[in-house]
């Protein structure tokens, strides 16, 4: 379906079935036009933060295709599914029209389709009722993943911990499922390891060789043979643009037998291999980068990277109320969806894993931030 005509659909009145078939189509298709205009940040300047609360800050009430130009009404190839937080600047001489600051450039969105992002953080606020004991709060998050079960089909993982360690909660958590892009996070965390131990350089120069060709996400694909790049400059493209040929480049340059000596490292439990892994075990890699952070500039810089994705989608879309950092990973061909959060509630911040298996293109993305508000709305209600 012709992504334009599909925006004109959902304007009559199947918005729903744009939302689902779009979504995916941004990852597996459209990079290559989103790479064109993707520039790697550089060492001396920061992205723009998007998970911070000002007046020019919004949630997007529909599924939505920002436009590259107002006048020409050119449509961009990513859709803005419902609860992408944006976060915008006026357009001289047009009222009706904002702009989405972020990088790379997104583009032009109308108005009409945006609300504050203040009202979404004070209808949040209104649900804190801490009255929940621990227990209570297992048992009632139980029942209500049980029947998001019972109604929507499918297979998934949950892993809850507050950041002070003192609630810990599962949810078939340690059932093991595929990682796909999710193990990004923990491979650059023993990347910044590796850094800090001065083992490796974040000015070592990589090259791109057609060996490590890979499509999907990513950049680097759509560069010339022979690019190169530094290892800080790839270890921000896997974070930030999920970016599968740096990855493989990184991947390659530490070794991946290593990598998963450090997985074991991390946690005993963890499955010989980079490719499968439970919903604890990655919440335990962001819970490394969260604690290590105050102690290691690099890791402080994959904290803000992570920050700083351009991926709007995941626990993110399920919780526009909230500050949010997170790594998704997505694997169409087999169903799997995943998600790893930390989200900034100012009384209880906690670390959320979220690994689905079952759910097709019409549901993946919605699926994560559904289960997402379950769990959070359970967390305001814990003493």
């Amino acid at each position: 379906m012709d992504k334009r005509v599909a925006v004109v659909l959902g304007l009559t009145g199947v918005m729903l079935m744009l939302t689902v078939v779009s979504i995916k189509m941004e990852r597996k298709s459209s990079q290559a036009e989103v790479g064109k205009g993707i520039t790697i940040t550089d060492s001396k300047s920061k992205p723009v933060k998007k998970n911070k609360v000002f007046n020019n800050d919004y949630v997007v009430t529909e599924p939505y295709f920002p436009r590259h130009s107002i006048e020409e009404e050119i449509l961009g190839q990513d859709v803005l599914p419902v609860g992408t937080l944006v976060t915008v600047k006026p357009v001289e001489g047009n009222s009706d029209w904002v702009e989405i600051e972020s990088d790379p450039k997104k583009g032009y969105v109308e108005k009409s389709v945006l609300e504050p992002r203040e009202t979404y953080i004070e209808k949040r606020e209104s649900k804190r009722q801490p009255t929940f004991s621990s227990d209570e709060f297992k048992e009632k998050l139980d029942e209500d993943l049980t029947s998001f079960l019972a109604e929507k089909g499918g297979d998934i993982s949950v892993h809850v911990e507050t950041t002070d360690n003192k609630l810990s909660y599962n949810f078939f958590g340690d059932e093991v499922k595929r990682t796909a892009s999710s193990i990004k996070l923990p491979f650059i965390s023993y990347l910044m390891t590796l850094v800090d131990s001065g083992k490796i350089n974040l000015d070592t120069v990589l090259t791109y060789t057609a060996n490590f060709k890979l499509d999907g996400t990513g950049i680097i694909q759509f560069e010339p043979i022979g690019s190169q790049y530094t290892v800080k400059d790839l270890a921000e493209l896997v974070i930030r643009h999920s970016d599968n040929v740096a990855y493989l480049m990184l991947l390659n340059f530490v070794g991946e037998a290593n990598f998963i000596q450090f997985l074991a490292e991390l946690d005993p439990g963890s499955p010989n291999n980079r490719v499968f892994s439970t919903a604890r075990i990655l919440s335990k890699s962001m819970e490394y980068v969260h604690k290590t952070q105050g102690k290691s500039d690099n890791m402080k810089l994959l904290y803000e990277w992570i920050q700083n994705s351009t991926f709007d989608d995941g626990v993110e879309i399920g919780l526009p109320g909230v500050d949010v950092a997170h790594k998704t990973g997505w694997m169409p061909m087999y169903k799997v969806s995943n998600d790893i959060s930390l989200v900034f509630d100012k009384e209880k911040p906690y670390y959320m894993t979220i690994m689905t298996v079952g759910y097709g293109d019409d549901y993946s993305e919605q699926a994560i931030g559904d289960i997402a508000k379950l769990v959070d709305k359970n967390m305001l209600r814990l003493k």
